[in-house]
């Protein structure tokens, strides 16, 4: 075997073991959004390293940071050389491309679109079909590879910030409240947020899950509404409920409040893509005895 396949064998070895030939990434974002269009292998990839690297690739364009699009994932193979004696082919060149683009959810451009384009050639021996077929598929591999590295160390130049999940609690919640007592709940933020968020509340009582709006006249929904849309970060507490029990709602309620990013909706079986903070939960129950 001669000396240029030791050295694309060994390559592929490197990477394949999960070796990093340029050190460790350092991303400064915590949300982000991949869409592929004929790009899905490549896609895949960057998507597996940067959910090594602690980014979060959300389901929800919306609850991103940075939105990236892969398109046109191309491999071209042709002939460079023809053999002036014998008129077969003898060198041939690879040309691996992909088109890439980033935005914010908001449309402004983070990185313009650009196509990122590899070129390798090699000669073909036809006294070794067998190595050649091996070479090509080597050649390949090693410029996906490069591909997806340029990818990742563009989204890496980014500086769009960590995002550190707001920890919520209730506040002047009892274990339990008779008829005529006064509820007051409010929500409070243990730590420093640095962006809007829309903030929902939920009530279960019994086997009915309810959402709570803070404006509409109508208060209770049966289908995921907010309390509150775009809650800047100044607004670090809130009153979400103040009412009187009556006598007639006894029974044990469930309160539940979660931030999430602005405009994202809310999947209640895919939290963990759009959340930005902890989940709080509070139960108490009203009774029927007077206050």
């Amino acid at each position: 075997m001669n000396k240029k396949y030791l050295i694309l064998i060994l390559l592929l070895f490197i990477n394949s073991c999960g070796f990093h030939l340029r050190g460790t990434a350092d991303f400064n974002m915590s949300f982000i959004y991949i869409k592929s269009d004929s790009a899905n292998k490549i896609a895949a990839e960057v998507q597996r390293l940067l959910i090594e690297q602690g980014i979060q690739v959300v389901s929800n364009p919306n609850a991103a940071q940075a939105i990236v699009y892969l398109t046109n994932e191309t491999i071209d193979h042709r002939v460079l050389t023809v053999s002036s004696i014998s008129g077969k082919q003898e060198e041939f060149e690879l040309n691996y491309r992909v088109a890439m683009e980033v935005r914010k959810p908001n449309d402004d451009v983070l990185l313009e679109k650009q196509q990122i384009s590899l070129l390798r050639d090699y000669m073909f021996d036809e006294q070794a079909v067998l190595a050649m077929s091996s070479e090509d598929e080597m050649l390949r591999e090693e410029m996906f590879r490069d591909l997806v590295a340029q990818i990742m160390r563009r989204l890496q130049s980014l500086k769009l910030g960590k995002i550190t999940l707001t920890q919520l609690e209730f506040g002047q919640l009892k274990p339990k409240y008779l008829a005529g007592e006064v509820l007051q709940l409010d929500l409070i933020e243990k730590n420093l947020r640095t962006i809007p968020v829309d903030i929902w509340l939920t009530i279960t009582i019994g086997k009915d899950l309810w959402f709570v709006t803070a404006t509409e006249s109508k208060q209770l929904h049966d289908r995921p509404k907010p309390w509150k849309r775009n809650v800047a970060i100044t607004e670090t507490s809130q009153r979400l409920l103040d009412f009187t029990v009556q006598p007639n709602v006894d029974g044990e309620y469930i309160f539940r409040a979660i931030y999430t990013a602005v405009n994202t909706g809310l999947d209640l079986k895919n939290l963990t893509s759009i959340k930005r903070s902890n989940l709080v939960e509070a139960k108490t129950v009203f009774s029927t005895e007077e206050f």
